[in-house]
């Protein structure tokens, strides 16, 4: 992962994808947790089975299944196969790579919600939106939406 400036390997037996190892999983589960990262297995610290998104897929639908499953990161796959991988901090910071398209978040006539496809006229009516309705009034994305 270090030589490749990546920051999760998918871990695959038999060319089969079998789980993921991230680098959050070796501090917490390995690091953290007082283990020898030179005995330790990585099928003892890799999450399985491989969460999946077809690449015809929307973003929305893809930020929608990260959320509902609590992951960070979603294989593409075509026809079956694995062919890139997405992740939240990619969706947000715009850095997809040459492989993804954004179609549905270019030039915007609104904002729309990733998690019901509501439409509302501002990012700061998003943010509301998502705050009350989809994250229970808890108040985690109201604020100047300029300091994001």
């Amino acid at each position: 992962m270090k030589k490749e400036g990546a920051t999760e390997a998918i871990v695959v037996r038999d060319s089969v994808p079998v789980g993921i190892i991230t680098e959050r999983d070796i501090l917490y589960k390995v690091v953290a947790a007082g283990e020898n990262p030179s005995i330790t297995k990585v099928h003892d610290v890799m999450s399985s089975p491989v969460e999946t998104v077809d690449e015809s897929a929307k973003v929305s639908d893809a930020i929608a299944k990260m959320s509902r499953l609590g992951l960070r990161r979603l294989c593409v796959t075509r026809k079956g196969s694995i062919v890139g991988m997405i992740t939240q901090k990619a969706v947000v910071t715009g850095n997809v790579g040459q492989n993804f398209t954004l179609p549905e978040l270019a030039a915007p006539s609104g904002f729309v919600c990733p998690y019901c496809s509501a439409t509302l006229k501002t990012r700061e009516d998003l943010s509301k939106h998502i705050d009350h309705v989809h994250m229970g009034g808890m108040g985690l994305l109201q604020g100047d939406a300029t300091k994001w």
